[in-house]
């Protein structure tokens, strides 16, 4: 990711990284502390975010019920603590003005904080990922897969290539007419998956 890359060298490089991959809302990532994280079992707990109320910053808790949650962490993401140079809580807005001078300089189009949260579930679903672990990994009590149409796509793709090969040709006449007028169905119309319920 040609963002990450040029973001290696910056003071808050963890948190574009944690950012990218799990998911977490803005808030969530400036709220959390050392006892929020369990590096023994490579997991952190969200218990709370940090807002910008008027002037002020404000802890409170996430945005729902199912934002109170626990995030595998990959293996890469260190040093969770966001903090300013001089160990006070970031402001929320901050993270928006750093992520657009490191676009700026990556030479890429601007992307604000909130669409990683995007690259997150993007990637998950590309990695072939259920919709339903996904959604317990940002927090939402229900995802809108249109968001990630060309991703769910190329996954059910995917999905139909591998049903081809392990179903293998007709043995009694040789024609996988039927294996390749079913993937040819896949690609007729729009993909929606409602996993709302």
């Amino acid at each position: 990711m040609t963002l990450l890359k040029a973001a290696r060298d910056h003071r808050l490089y963890a948190l574009w990284l944690l950012l990218a991959s799990t998911g977490l809302r803005r808030g969530e990532v400036l709220g959390l502390t050392w006892a929020d994280v369990d590096p023994t079992n490579g997991q952190l707990r969200v218990r709370r975010n940090l807002r910008r109320i008027k002037r002020e910053l404000i802890f409170g808790t996430p945005k729902t019920m199912r934002s109170v949650r626990t995030v595998s962490l990959p293996q890469q993401p260190s040093g969770l603590i966001f903090t300013t140079a001089t160990g006070r809580a970031t402001d929320p807005r901050s993270p928006n003005r750093m992520l657009t001078v490191l676009c700026r300089n990556a030479e890429i189009r601007r992307v604000r904080v909130h669409d990683l949260r995007h690259t997150c579930a993007s990637l998950l679903l590309a990695q072939g990922v259920d919709a339903r672990t996904v959604m317990e990994t940002l927090g939402h009590s229900t995802i809108t897969l249109d968001t990630y149409a060309r991703v769910m796509h190329t996954a059910l793709r995917a999905a139909a290539d591998r049903m081809d090969d392990a179903l293998g040709p007709d043995e009694e006449d040789g024609d996988d007419g039927d294996a390749v007028s079913l993937a040819v169905g896949l690609d007729a119309g729009p993909n929606h998956v409602d996993v709302s319920r």
